[in-house]
C-alpha cells in the first residue's frame, strides 16, 4: 500500500508525453477516488468525463500482460543496481533495518 501512496504522490512531477500518458496519469488519479469519502463530489465526476472523452479521442490503455521471462529478465537487469544502492544507503546511514528487510 505504501509502495501504490508513493507512485500516486509522484504523479505531478512526471511530465505526460503522449495522450496514453495522459490517459495513464488520470486513470490513477481515478482510481485513486476510492479512498475518498464521497466520489460523486466535484472534481472527480469531471476528471472521469475527461478521461472517457481522452479515451474516446486517444483510444484506451493497451492491455498488457508481460511474460514470466521479460519480467525475470528485468529483475536479473537491475537486481545488482539495487543492491548497490541499499548498500550505499547503509553506509550513508539512511536506511533502517527490520530484521533482514531494509526500510528505505
Amino acid at each position: 500500500m505504501t509502495e501504490a501512496l508513493k507512485l500516486q504522490d509522484s504523479i505531478p512531477e512526471v511530465a505526460a508525453t503522449s495522450l496514453i500518458g495522459v490517459i495513464a496519469k488520470l486513470e490513477m488519479i481515478v482510481g485513486a477516488d476510492r479512498d475518498i469519502g464521497d466520489p460523486t463530489d466535484f472534481p472527480w465526476p469531471h476528471i472521469a468525463s475527461v478521461l472517457r472523452d481522452l479515451k474516446v479521442i486517444a483510444g484506451d490503455l493497451p492491455v498488457c500482460s508481460r511474460s514470466r521471462e521479460r519480467t525475470r529478465s528485468d529483475v536479473a537487469k537491475h537486481w545488482e543496481s539495487a543492491i548497490k544502492l541499499v548498500a550505499a544507503m547503509k553506509e550513508d546511514g539512511a536506511v533502517e533495518y527490520r530484521g533482514d528487510v531494509p526500510d528505505l
